[in-house]
């Protein structure tokens, strides 16, 4: 009976076996002859992988290497460093237009920081620089290539020295500077140039071709200025065109010694910087040459000693926040008055003109005088009719109604409308000392920015026209000083205007004028 039992159940599970394995089998048979495509199967139904957001943090420890690698030719210590040589073609932007111009520049360091004009790559008040494209050198003789995209991290507008660092490709991919081991030149000491020392100059000067432009010359000379010593410039007989601007200047072992800058302190002989005037910056009416410009051809004179640029250089490699030495301010004392001659607080209402025309107009309101600027490139000058020589102006003054670039200040000597000197503040945080004759804007200082002006509504301006020394100051910061004797003598007022945009409204008040 047991036997049996055992022999069911034996033949139980094979047939179970059996059945399984014909199962299998048709499963296998049924699979093949149904077989779905790839673009079907089961792999489509994946989650789909999460792209960051335009919000998400990246992730800058593991950027991607460079997307278009450059072969630049490579050079030795003591060989001339003409891979080191940049050219930098800025898009920028001159009233809501877009503009492009173009400088020099030198590879400081294999990752990518570049020493170059804070003229070039931050531009000024009406030629913002938007970006910036590093072309590099391939070959002597052949155009630079543009590879990569940089941003300015430190900057001294009054040294006119930038130092930029390469941050994308030209595609704008961000890239990983530890991987881009360009060629760099090695840093001199400036201080050791001598009279009749050789200089080599190289750049990219935008005439007389598209390729790199070495010239030779001696050291002829040091010029002084105040806050940087008796080598404020290094004076050179080297004949550098104006698109150098910014390049490389070395010594006799190709050493980078200094940094070409604009003409103002070498010897004011043959053709000055040519500069491409693209907006009316004084407001005459017309675009010409008495305009702000940007500089792009014509010779320059002078280049800034690399020691000078040294405090930046090492910001920079330090990786310290991005730093404008304009914003210092100078340390010589306020010009002070000594006797009261005449004050207005703005109670007597006969004292000045009210009245409108198209362009805009003045009058007395609250105690206070308000002029009011109603079309854009138009300046409103209100004078008392006195006559000085020597001066000392305080006035309140407040933006009532601001347009973000309009402007207002104190008049000083003035003639008449179109004769005087003009001391200028804005409301973008730019001020400016101005030479005004017949219409013309000089500048004396040219707009230069300070942190002091940003969002300025109310201050306190203070100026000085004593002897040949004209100065402002304002909220008891000296901004800046010049000589000039153009004009002797005349009245003394106060103004407001406009630019690209209409709209300006300033009042003032509290006006007193002293004797030196």
């Amino acid at each position: 009976m047991n036997s049996k039992r055992f022999l069911w159940i034996g033949l139980i599970i094979g047939l179970l076996v059996f059945v399984g394995v014909m199962c299998a089998s048709c499963g296998a048979l049924m699979s093949s002859l149904f077989e779905y495509p790839e673009e079907n199967s089961a792999d489509m139904y994946k989650e789909p992988e999460i792209q960051p957001g335009p919000d998400q943090a990246v992730d800058y420890a593991n950027l991607p290497t460079p997307a278009l690698k450059v072969d630049v030719p490579a050079f030795a210590e003591g060989e001339l460093p003409v891979g080191a040589v940049v050219q930098i073609v800025v898009d920028g932007l001159v009233n809501g237009i877009s503009e492009q111009w173009s400088g020099s520049g030198t590879i400081i360091s294999a990752d990518g920081l570049i020493l170059t004009n804070a003229h070039v790559a931050v531009g000024d008040r009406f030629y913002r620089a938007d970006q910036l494209i590093i072309a590099l050198t391939v070959a002597e003789d052949r155009p630079p290539v543009p590879a990569y995209i940089a941003e300015v991290v430190q900057a001294d507008t009054n040294l006119d020295i930038a130092v930029l660092r390469i941050v994308e490709d030209i595609n704008g991919m961000r890239i990983d500077t530890a991987d881009l081991n360009l060629p760099f030149v090695q840093i001199g000491d400036s201080d050791d140039l001598r009279l009749g020392d050789d200089i080599t100059i190289m750049g990219y000067p935008g005439i007389g071709g598209e390729t790199i432009t070495l010239t030779s010359g001696k050291v002829s000379g040091f010029t002084s200025e105040s806050g940087y010593g008796n080598r404020a410039f290094i004076k050179t007989s080297a004949t550098i065109a104006g698109g150098n601007s910014g390049g490389l200047a070395t010594d006799e072992n190709y050493r980078l010694v200094g940094i070409p800058t604009q003409v103002g302190a070498g010897e004011l002989t043959g053709e000055v910087v040519d500069c491409r005037p693209l907006a009316d910056t004084n407001r005459d009416g017309y675009i010409d040459d008495y305009d702000t410009c940007v500089p792009t051809g014509g010779f320059i004179n002078a280049l800034r000693p690399v020691n000078l640029a040294i405090p930046l250089i090492n910001a920079a490699v330090g990786g310290d926040v991005q730093y404008f030495a304009s914003e210092d301010t100078p340390t010589k004392p306020l010009v002070t008055g000594s006797e009261l001659v005449f004050e207005d607080d703005f109670s007597d209402a006969s004292q000045l003109y009210e009245g409108f025309d198209s362009d805009g107009g003045s009058y007395y309101q609250d105690g206070r005088y308000f002029i009011e600027v109603k079309n854009d490139y138009i300046y409103i000058p209100r004078s008392y009719g006195e006559t000085l020589e020597d001066m000392v102006i305080r006035l309140d003054t407040r933006v009532e109604q601001s347009t973000g670039n309009g402007d207002y200040g104190i008049v000083c000597r003035y003639q008449d409308d179109d004769n005087f000197y003009a001391f200028e503040v804005t409301q973008d945080g730019f001020f400016a000392i101005f030479w005004v004759y017949n219409q013309d804007w000089y500048p004396l200082i040219d707009y230069t920015y300070s942190p002091i002006l940003e969002n300025l509504d109310n201050a306190e301006i203070e100026v000085g026209c004593v002897s040949d020394t004209l100065s402002l100051a304002v909220n008891d910061v000296l901004l800046g000083e010049v000589n000039d004797t153009s004009i002797p003598s005349g009245d003394f007022g106060f103004f407001a205007g406009t630019f690209d945009i209409a709209g300006n409204i300033v009042s003032f008040d509290n006006m007193q004028v002293y004797l030196p």
